[in-house]
């Protein structure tokens, strides 16, 4: 394995991230993953998180509530006539 020691502004960058992550260059391409390590009070606190969360009753109400919503031709469209409006 190879070890990469992260300086200042890059360290600084990482400490913020809980979770796995891809990392990527400034033209999008994928340079790697970086997974932090968490302190044993991170993961309970996430793993306790995980269990309050029910991916298939979130996904339930998501199909039941699903609303298409406006186009953005809609929208403009109705900004428009307030717009005359005033």
């Amino acid at each position: 394995m190879v070890i990469l020691t992260a300086d200042g502004p890059l360290q600084n960058l990482l400490q913020g991230v809980k979770e796995p992550a891809e990392v990527r260059d400034k033209t999008g391409k994928v340079l790697g993953h970086f997974t932090p390590v968490l302190t044993p009070e991170e993961a309970a606190w996430y793993e306790k998180a995980k269990k309050l969360f029910d991916l298939e009753e979130a996904e339930r109400v998501l199909e039941t509530e699903k609303d298409d919503g406006f186009t953005f031709e809609q929208v403009m469209q109705h900004l428009k006539s307030l717009e005359n409006k005033g």
